[in-house]
C-alpha cells in the first residue's frame, strides 16, 4: 500500500513537472510574439490610471491652440508674433522658453531678425530640433535633421523633440537626447527636468504623474496681456501646438491623444520628480508561479475549489504587489508573463481534477441550461407578438410584445376565444386541422389598441408539433399539433407606405402634383376630356428671387410662400387647370384650349396678376419675380418631352434679362440637337482618331528653361470642324465617358512625351469624375506600366472642384497615386474656396495660381500682396507655386522679383503639337 501510494504521488510530481514545462515553453512562445508586452501594458495603464500624483507646478504649457489661430487668422504664424510672445513671457519673469516649434527654415529676414533679437534679449529661449524622413527618398531609412537656422542658434540652445513610437502606436518613453551635427544635445523633457546625466538612452514615463492639471495658458492670452503676471513669474515654459489642424499630437497611454509639447513636459515631471520608470519582476513572478502550479498540482487533500481560489488570489496579490511597488517606488513590476501562467495553471488543474469525461459532461449540461434559457428569453423579447395556441383554443405560451398587443395577463392556459380577435382563432384552428404543411400567407388585421386608436397588425400562422407522454404507457410518446401566432404591429410602416404613396405623386410642401405625378395626371386629363380638335397648353414659370427670400427670411419662409401660391392658383384656377410643382422654384401648368397662343398668353397674364401680388408671410411682405416658358402643341409629342421644351424656354427666359415669358420654338431645339450630336460623336472620337495632344511648356523663370509641359486634350471632328474643350468637356462629365477620355489622355501623353529626349516633368488635368466613376487608381498605373513613363515625373492637376463632393474618397486615391510616385498640383487657386485644410491634408506639391491675378500684377498693389502671400504660404508648406498666364517681360521680371520660379504663359508658347515641342526642345538644348 505504501509503495503504491509513494508511485502515485510521484506519478502526479512528474505529472506536474511536465506541465509546468509545457507552461513554461508556451509562455516563451507567447513571449517572442509580444503578447506578453501587450498585457503588461494593459495592466501597466490600469495601475496608472488607479494612482494620481500632482504636479510640481513648476511647468507652464503656452498652447497654440485652436482659438489661438482662429483670432491669429494665419498659418504658419508669424516670427514677429513669436517675438512679441517671448517679450511678454520674459517681462513676465519666465525662467525659462522652449518652443516644440520647427524653426529650420528661414522667413522674410525682417521677421527672421525681429525673432533673433527677441531671444537675444531674453537669454533663456531654446528651439526644437529633430529628426525625420526624408520624404521622397529612395532610401526609406534615408532621415534628415531639422534644427534652427544658423541665425536663431545664435542666441537659442537646440533641444530635442523627438520621442519614439511603440509597437502599439504609442508613447511609453522619453530619450534624455541624441546626438546632432556631432554632439550630444540634451531633449527638451531632460532639460526642463535638470537631468544631468549622460544624454544617450531613454526612460519610462511616468503616467501616473497628473500632466492634464499642469497650469496651461493659451497662446493669445498671453499676446494680448489677459494672463496674469503671477501665473507666469519663475515657471519653465513650454510653447507647442494642441490645434488639431497642426497635427503635432500622439497617443499615450491613459490620456489618449496628447500634443508633443505636453508629452515633453510630462517627461520633465517625471524626471524632476525622480520617477523615471524601470521594469523588474518578471522572471521572480514567472517562477513564483511555476512552484505554487506544481504544489497545487501534487497535493490531493485540498479540492478544486481551494485551488482555484488559491490560484485567483495569487493573480490579485501580483497586481496588488505591483501597484503598491509603483506608489513607493520608480518601477513597474512586469506581472504579464505570471499572470498568463495562472491561468494556465487554473486550467490544467480543472482537466486534472475533474477528467475530461466528467468536465465535457459538465459543460454539456451548462450549455444545455444556457440554451434553453436564452431560447426563452429569446421568445420573450421578440420584437414580434408571438403566441402558442392548442387544439383546445387555449393559449400555452405568449412573448411580452404579445401580452401588451393584446392585453393578455401572463395567466397560462387562458381561452384564445376570450381575449384574441375572432380572426386570429380562428385561423390558428383551421392551421390545426390540416394534415399537410403549406407555406404561411401574412395577413392583415385592424383592431382597436388599448389607447383606442386604430392599429394594424400583420400576422403569420405555422404549425408545429411536440412530444408528449402517451396515455398508453409511461415510456410511450406521441405528437401534439400546435398552432404559433406570429404577429407584428405595422400600423407606422402601413402609414408610412401611404405617406409614401402620397409622396411619390404629390409635393409635400405645396399639395400639387410632383413631376411624377403631373405626368401621369396629364395624360389622364387629356384622353377624359375627348380632345377632338384642341390644343394643350403647358406652362412653367419660376420664382426668379426664392434664393434671396430664403437668403434673408430662412427656409420655413420659402415653403410658405410656395404654399401660397398653391393656393392661390388652385383656388382662382380650379379644376380646369392641372397644377404642379417641379422643383423648389419651378411650377408648372397644363390645360385645354381652342384659341392656342392667344389663350396661353392670357393665362400667363391672369397667372401674373395672380402670382405677382405681394405676399404677407409671417408679418413679412414678399414681392416676387416671375419667369415663363411655355409650349403650344395638339398634343403630337410625349408628356415629357413638353416639359423639356417649356423647360428650354423657361431656361431662356431665365437667362434673358429682357424676356420675361418665352414660348418655345423650334429652332430652340438646334442647340440642343447640336449637343446631342456632340455626345453621339463624342464617343466615336477615339476609334475614328479625332483626338490629339498639346502641350503648353511650363518655364524656369530664371534660365528661361521648359522644365515641364501641361497636356491638353483637342477634338477635331471630321465634319463640324474643331470643337472647344470647353464646349465638349461638360458632355462628356454629363455621360460619363470623361473616364475613357482621362485613359486615354494618359496613355498618349505619357506616350509622345516619353520619346522625347529630355526629363522634363508631364502635368495632366484629371476630372472628379475620374475619381468617382472610374478606378483612376488603376487608370494611372496601366499607363505608366504600358508606356513605362517615369512615375516621378507624371503631375495630376486637382481643381477645388474635387473636394467638394465628400463621397468621394480622395485621400486613399492620392495617397495610393503618391505611394506610385506621382505628384500633385492644385490647380486654379485663388478662384474657388481656396482652404488651407486641402494643403495641409493631401499631398500637393505644387500651387498653379490662376491668371486673373497676373494681368495687372505690375501695377495693382493688392494683386502683388495675394501673390506673395501666396508664394510665402507655398514655401511653409514645402512647395512650388506655378504661375499661369504671363504674356510679357515686365511681368516677368515682377514675379522673378517676387521669388516665383516657374511660370506658364503665351510669353514662352502657346499649346503646341508634340512634334513642334520636341522641336523647340532640341533649339534649346
Amino acid at each position: 500500500m505504501r509503495l503504491g501510494a509513494i508511485s502515485a504521488d510521484l506519478k502526479r510530481f512528474l505529472a506536474a513537472i511536465v506541465f509546468a514545462s509545457l507552461m513554461g515553453a508556451g509562455l516563451l512562445a507567447l513571449q517572442a510574439v509580444r503578447v506578453t508586452d501587450g498585457l503588461d501594458r494593459m495592466l501597466w495603464e490600469h495601475r496608472f490610471t488607479a494612482s494620481e500624483r500632482p504636479v510640481t507646478g513648476e511647468l507652464l504649457f503656452v498652447d497654440i491652440d485652436a482659438r489661438s489661430l482662429e483670432q491669429l487668422g494665419v498659418w504658419p504664424i508669424p516670427r514677429r508674433t513669436y517675438a512679441d510672445l517671448i517679450d511678454n513671457l520674459s517681462e513676465a519673469g519666465a525662467s525659462d522658453i522652449v518652443f516644440d516649434i520647427d524653426f529650420s527654415s528661414a522667413s522674410t529676414p525682417e521677421d527672421d531678425a525681429i525673432f533673433a533679437a527677441s531671444m537675444e534679449r531674453a537669454g533663456n529661449v531654446s528651439l526644437a530640433a529633430f529628426r525625420q524622413a526624408a520624404t521622397g527618398a529612395e532610401d526609406e531609412s534615408e532621415e534628415i535633421l531639422n534644427q534652427p537656422i544658423e541665425e536663431f542658434l545664435k542666441f537659442a540652445w537646440p533641444v530635442v523633440v523627438m520621442v519614439p513610437v511603440e509597437a502599439d502606436s504609442r508613447i511609453w518613453r522619453n530619450i534624455y537626447g541624441f546626438e546632432l551635427n556631432g554632439v550630444e544635445e540634451l531633449s527638451a523633457a531632460s532639460y526642463l527636468g535638470g537631468h544631468t546625466g549622460a544624454t544617450s538612452g531613454a526612460f519610462w514615463l511616468d503616467y501616473s504623474i497628473a500632466i492634464d492639471q499642469m497650469p496651461r495658458v493659451s497662446m493669445i492670452d498671453v499676446l494680448e496681456g489677459d494672463v496674469a503676471n503671477t501665473t507666469l513669474f519663475g515657471k519653465k515654459v513650454i510653447i507647442g501646438a494642441s490645434a488639431q489642424e497642426l497635427r503635432d499630437l500622439f497617443p499615450t497611454p491613459v490620456y489618449g491623444i496628447l500634443p508633443g509639447a505636453m508629452i515633453q513636459a510630462l517627461g520633465a515631471e517625471t524626471l524632476m520628480q525622480d520617477r523615471a520608470l524601470i521594469i523588474r519582476g518578471a522572471m521572480p513572478a514567472v517562477l513564483s508561479v511555476l512552484l505554487l502550479f506544481v504544489l497545487l498540482a501534487t497535493t490531493k487533500r485540498t479540492g478544486l475549489s481551494t485551488k482555484l481560489a488559491v490560484l485567483v488570489g495569487f493573480m490579485v496579490l501580483l497586481e496588488l504587489g505591483g501597484y503598491f511597488a509603483l506608489q513607493e517606488r520608480p518601477v513597474l513590476i512586469s506581472t504579464a508573463s505570471a499572470q498568463v501562467l495562472l491561468v494556465a495553471s487554473a486550467i490544467v488543474i480543472i482537466f486534472q481534477e475533474l477528467g475530461l469525461r466528467k468536465l465535457i459532461s459538465q459543460l454539456y449540461q451548462i450549455s444545455q441550461r444556457n440554451t434553453v434559457r436564452m431560447l426563452g428569453q429569446v421568445f420573450d423579447d421578440s420584437f414580434d407578438a408571438i403566441m402558442v395556441i392548442d387544439r383546445s383554443e387555449k393559449i400555452t405560451a405568449s412573448s411580452e410584445v404579445a401580452r401588451k398587443l393584446f392585453g393578455l395577463k401572463a395567466i397560462p392556459n387562458a381561452s384564445g376565444r376570450e381575449v384574441l380577435p375572432t380572426e386570429l382563432v380562428d385561423d390558428a384552428v383551421a392551421v390545426l386541422s390540416e394534415t399537410t404543411k403549406g407555406k404561411p400567407e401574412p395577413k392583415l388585421l385592424k383592431m382597436n389598441g388599448e389607447d383606442g386608436l386604430l392599429r394594424v397588425i400583420e400576422y403569420v400562422v405555422t404549425r408545429s408539433e411536440k412530444t408528449v407522454t402517451s396515455k398508453k404507457g409511461k415510456h410511450a410518446r406521441e405528437n401534439e399539433a400546435l398552432a404559433c401566432l406570429t404577429c407584428r404591429d405595422i400600423t407606422e410602416e402601413y402609414e408610412a407606405n401611404k405617406r409614401l404613396a402620397y409622396l411619390a405623386r404629390f409635393d409635400p410642401v405645396t399639395g400639387l402634383f410632383n413631376r411624377n405625378g403631373f405626368e401621369d395626371e396629364v395624360p389622364e386629363t387629356v384622353e377624359s376630356t375627348g380632345f377632338d380638335g384642341q390644343i394643350l397648353c403647358l406652362v412653367q414659370f419660376s420664382i426668379s428671387n426664392l434664393d434671396q427670400i430664403i437668403a434673408s427670411l430662412g427656409f420655413s419662409y420659402g415653403d410658405l410662400l410656395r404654399k401660397a401660391i398653391a393656393d392661390r392658383v388652385t383656388q382662382h384656377f380650379g379644376t380646369e387647370v392641372t397644377w404642379a410643382a417641379l422643383t423648389a422654384d419651378v411650377f408648372a401648368a397644363a390645360y385645354i384650349s381652342e384659341e392656342g397662343e392667344v389663350c396661353a398668353e392670357r393665362f400667363l397674364e391672369t397667372v401674373q396678376q395672380v402670382v405677382g401680388k405681394d405676399y404677407m408671410i409671417e408679418g413679412s411682405r414678399i414681392s416676387v419675380r416671375l419667369d415663363f416658358g411655355y409650349i403650344v402643341d395638339h398634343y403630337a409629342s410625349e408628356i415629357d418631352e413638353l416639359l423639356k421644351k417649356s423647360g428650354n424656354a423657361l431656361a431662356l427666359s431665365r437667362r434673358s434679362a429682357q424676356l420675361a415669358c418665352v414660348a418655345f420654338r423650334p429652332e430652340m431645339n438646334d442647340t440642343l440637337q447640336r449637343r446631342r450630336s456632340l455626345e453621339t460623336e463624342l464617343f466615336k472620337s477615339i476609334s475614328r482618331n479625332e483626338l490629339r495632344m498639346v502641350y503648353q511648356p511650363l518655364i524656369d523663370l530664371r534660365s528661361r528653361e521648359i522644365i515641364g509641359v501641361e497636356a491638353l486634350l483637342r477634338w477635331r471632328h471630321g465634319e463640324l470642324g474643331e470643337i472647344s474643350p470647353v464646349e465638349f468637356i461638360p458632355i462628356s462629365e454629363e455621360n460619363g465617358f470623361i473616364v475613357e477620355l482621362g485613359a486615354w489622355t494618359l496613355h498618349r501623353s505619357m506616350e509622345e512625351v516619353g520619346q522625347w529626349d529630355s526629363n522634363i516633368n508631364l502635368s495632366v488635368n484629371v476630372s472628379a469624375l475620374q475619381f468617382s466613376r472610374g478606378d483612376i487608381v488603376a487608370t494611372v498605373e496601366d499607363a505608366l506600366k504600358a508606356t513605362k513613363f517615369p512615375a516621378k515625373r507624371f503631375d495630376l492637376e486637382i481643381t477645388e472642384s474635387l473636394f467638394i463632393d465628400e463621397t468621394i474618397d480622395v485621400r486613399s486615391s492620392m495617397q495610393e497615386l503618391a505611394e506610385l510616385g506621382c505628384c500633385f498640383s492644385l490647380d486654379d487657386f485663388g478662384t474657388g474656396y481656396s482652404s488651407l485644410a486641402y494643403l495641409q491634408n493631401y499631398p500637393f506639391s505644387k500651387i498653379k495660381l490662376d491668371r486673373m491675378f497676373i494681368s495687372k500684377v505690375t501695377t495693382n498693389k493688392k494683386d502683388v500682396a495675394l501673390i506673395e502671400a501666396v508664394l510665402h504660404m507655398a514655401k511653409a508648406f514645402g512647395m512650388e507655386t506655378v504661375m499661369e498666364g504671363i504674356e510679357t517681360e515686365e511681368q516677368t521680371e515682377t514675379l522673378l522679383g517676387l521669388g516665383c520660379r516657374v511660370g506658364q504663359g503665351y510669353l514662352f508658347g502657346r499649346p503646341m503639337s508634340a512634334a513642334d515641342l520636341a522641336q523647340l526642345l532640341r533649339r534649346s538644348a
